[in-house]
């Protein structure tokens, strides 16, 4: 089979995902083409990967009359390749790819499948533009595949003539010797200047909107005020890892440093991307996600394997991920997530026995190699509507 993958600018999930399905369908013998920004390349190395073509295509953000030339050029592309499918993932890509491939002429026309990681946002005149273009996709995909249960049931609702839940599968994660887990938190301990007994609390992902890193730092106030009051309750230490855009990250260390001149809160710091995400798992107490949404976090997935004692926001596919592997609370409730973190700060058994959930959990989760076999048998059922 020829296969083309469609992506937008993506430097986390929906990137590491494509380039797992890209290098695991070549390696099972099939053609791979895949077209997304030069800076999609740049980081995933799409173009480096054994069997796989690349062919550089800016996506844009906003939708506008510059479509039209997009969608050509697009058009082109997927003809160059000569797709049997052409499989988009995201919003953006999706809309694009879709109408490309039905401006083909029949013949040529490959048959299209859409992969939702994120839900639409938008209020107002933007949500009505994001519903009617999500009608349209899962309208005119021949299949939409959903990275959580409510992406598939929102693109049924949506009318999809087929919609099914794939999921997108953490990359490996290396298993980390006790004495290298003891070896990064002394680096910690050292770069940062807290107590070794203290309880550290992980976060990892984008320092975005979507990840509502505010909602954490109004938990440390709540902290800060139960720790005054009980002398006795251990040091905590908050480390975020993970890219940042840039105003975002000032506003939610502005957010900190006004709440740290006011009270004493629990010490908070900013770590920047990072590539040693498992050893920092293995040197940390607790992980914490307080993203508004999530279909299927690879970084949630990455804590389970990891075995980590989790507290997540019940949104999303974060549920069905989770099970009973972790506490998980509701959107944007900080005083929740204060309550979590000091239930399990100060009870290290409640946190082995949620660490040893989470890695049991973790240990049947598909990986990529899983998915990318699930995802070929796909392929070839669609492909009878080729014939004629």
């Amino acid at each position: 089979m020829r296969i083309v993958y469609v992506l937008g600018t993506s430097t986390g999930g929906v990137g590491t995902h494509v380039r797992a399905l890209a290098r695991d369908v070549a390696a099972a013998g099939h053609e791979i083409g895949v077209i997304g920004p030069a800076q999609t390349d740049e980081h995933f190395g799409f173009s480096s990967l054994p069997g796989v073509r690349f062919a550089a295509l800016d996506m844009g953000t906003g939708i506008g009359a510059q479509d039209a030339a997009l969608i050509i050029r697009l058009r082109r592309a997927i003809r160059s390749f000569g797709p049997d499918i052409v499989h988009a993932h995201g919003f953006r890509a999706g809309f694009i790819a879709l109408l490309a491939s039905r401006t083909l002429r029949p013949r040529h026309r490959p048959s299209s499948i859409i992969s939702l990681h994120n839900r639409a946002s938008g209020q107002g005149l933007r949500g009505t533009v994001e519903t009617g273009i999500e009608t349209l996709l899962a309208k005119g995909a021949d299949l939409t595949l959903g990275a959580s249960t409510d992406l598939v049931i929102r693109a049924h609702d949506l009318g999809a003539r087929d919609a099914r839940f794939l999921p997108a599968a953490a990359p490996e994660v290396h298993e980390i010797p006790a004495e290298a887990a003891v070896a990064t938190r002394a680096a910690l301990t050292e770069e940062f200047g807290f107590e070794e007994d203290a309880v550290i609390v992980l976060s990892v992902g984008r320092i975005a909107p979507q990840k509502n890193y505010p909602m954490l730092v109004r938990a440390l106030g709540h902290l800060g005020a139960t720790a005054s009051s009980e002398p006795q309750a251990p040091e905590l230490v908050f480390l975020i890892a993970g890219a940042a855009d840039q105003s975002v990250l000032d506003e939610v260390r502005s957010q900190y440093e006004d709440l740290a001149a006011t009270s004493a809160v629990p010490a908070l710091h900013f770590l920047g991307p990072r590539d040693d995400i498992a050893a920092l798992n293995s040197a940390a107490d607790l992980y914490v996600l307080t993203s508004v949404w999530e279909a299927r976090a690879l970084v949630l997935q990455e804590a389970l394997i990891s075995g980590q004692a989790i507290i997540a926001t019940n949104t999303g596919g974060s549920a069905e991920l989770v099970g009973d592997a972790g506490i998980l609370i509701d959107d944007d409730d900080d005083t929740a997530l204060a309550a979590a973190i000091g239930e399990l700060a100060a009870d290290p058994a409640r946190r082995a026995d949620l660490a040893a959930r989470a890695q049991a959990r973790g240990s049947q989760l598909p990986d990529e190699r899983d998915v990318a076999k699930e995802l070929v048998s796909i392929y070839t059922e669609l492909m009878p509507s080729q014939v004629g």
